[in-house]
């Protein structure tokens, strides 16, 4: 039987090697498209792993936007509520509709700590919001007493937001180890659109070149016209 493997894959040790890794694939592969009234470049179905996951990472440290970081790390709290955005995902994971959904895969892993099944969902059913949640699913699993965690996100804005979204991730996986009380392993996930956007894609290039400079967040200056300031 002649099987063909079509399968667009990172994998790496830390975080800032994985965003990399990522933001030149798509350079290198990506393909043009639009979002609205912008475009950007696209590579549909990419799936990342990253086996030594940390939230001390030094590419991160040398190039993320302190504040993009900070305000992702909020936005993935317990109770912070941001009058700028529709939604959280700390309301979608610590109260959905109601539901402690953290809580929830806690008590699973602690019920049974091999099971396949502590999975959540972040995304509402027929949900008409123009901006819905780009993380749609959370999986946990205890496997060799590692707390494993994956990941799918519909879309990803690789240059502008990768780094934030896995140290966002990485801390979520922590608290979860924690309370579990395993070690942390690795973090898998797979990525419907990863993009860069073409105003970002200049500096996309400058970053994989080794130059220096401080990434500026320009989403909500420069990209779709839905989501612009």
């Amino acid at each position: 039987m002649d099987i063909t493997k079509n399968i667009n894959g990172i994998a790496t040790q830390t975080l800032g090697e994985c965003w990399l890794k990522c933001i030149e694939y798509i350079v290198e592969t990506g393909t043009v498209q639009q979002d609205e009234d912008v475009n950007l470049y696209e590579v549909l179905g990419l799936s990342i792993e990253i086996s030594a996951p940390s939230s001390k990472d030094a590419i991160i440290e040398k190039y993320g936007d302190t504040k993009v970081i900070s305000k992702m790390l909020a936005k993935f709290s317990k109770g912070i509520v941001m009058e700028d955005r529709p939604f959280t995902y700390g309301e979608r994971i610590y109260n959905q509709q109601g539901i402690d959904q953290f809580e929830w895969i806690v008590a699973r892993l602690q019920t049974k700590q091999q099971t396949k099944s502590a999975t959540i969902g972040l995304l509402l059913p027929g949900d008409n919001d123009p901006n819905l949640p780009c993380l749609s699913t959370l999986d946990v699993k205890i496997r060799n007493g590692k707390l494993e965690l994956q990941f799918f996100f519909r879309s990803q804005n690789i240059f502008g937001r990768q780094y934030a979204n896995l140290l966002a991730l990485v801390d979520l996986q922590s608290k979860l180890a924690q309370r579990c009380k395993v070690a942390i392993g690795s973090i898998r996930g797979y990525i419907a659109s990863a993009h860069i956007y073409e105003f970002d894609f200049k500096d996309a290039q400058k970053l994989l070149s080794g130059e220096y400079f401080q990434i500026q967040d320009n989403y909500y200056k420069k990209g779709p016209k839905s989501v612009r300031a």
